[in-house]
């Protein structure tokens, strides 16, 4: 299977996601990539910056042409956003302000029973939002956002579960955050790699 991981930053990368994946910047993307299985990460840009960011719209037709196609596509964060603009939906500066650090997110559906629970805390760090394409099933929400969703066989989370408090040190220096971030992240660390390996299998069997 030949999966490809496209970063929009240098220090939101796989992480908890143990797969073997060619890498790519999204500013390599040429729109006519290969692939069985496409993994679209976190970043600082918005979705509605694609004539700032013009490989954000290549990602949006690569996207459109992966599902056409009957691949897998699994987005983070931003990705989920782009997944979500490529289906149907629409991603917008989210009106009831940011999420950030580590907070639970309710789950429903095939994610509840994925998880055992009806709650889990994950790390959250965005402001924008999207709403959900037509033909899309939620699977999970928090008292603000939409957090999760699938259509078909494409997968989008706006919430990180691929973090570790390393990585989110790497982001608290490249974005200037709260230090006490770090600490949240570690007290989760050992659920976050669960969650993760949770969802590799799952998006390995949709």
């Amino acid at each position: 299977m030949k999966i490809l991981a496209i970063y929009h930053n240098p220090v939101e990368r796989l992480g908890n996601l143990k797969i073997n994946a060619e890498e790519k910047f999204a500013n390599e993307i040429e729109g006519n990539e290969n692939f069985d299985m496409l993994f679209l990460m976190g970043g600082p840009m918005g979705v509605y910056e694609a004539n700032k960011y013009p490989f954000i719209k290549r990602e949006i037709e690569l996207v459109r042409r992966g599902y056409k196609e009957g691949k897998k596509i699994f987005g983070i964060c931003l990705g989920s956003q782009i997944i979500a603009e490529a289906l149907g939906g629409k991603v917008i500066k989210g009106p009831f302000g940011q999420e950030v650090g580590v907070q639970e997110v309710k789950l429903v559906d095939e994610f509840m029973e994925l998880f055992k629970s009806d709650k889990i805390p994950v790390f959250q760090l965005h402001g924008d939002t999207f709403s959900l394409p037509s033909n899309a099933k939620l699977l999970a929400y928090s008292e603000k956002y939409f957090q999760a969703f699938r259509v078909g066989k494409a997968i989008g989370l706006q919430f990180h579960i691929e973090v570790d408090s390393q990585m989110v040190k790497e982001w608290v220096n490249t974005y200037n955050l709260s230090p006490s971030l770090i600490n949240e992240v570690k007290y989760i660390e050992n659920k976050l790699q669960d969650y993760s390996l949770k969802l590799i299998e799952y998006v390995m069997h949709i």
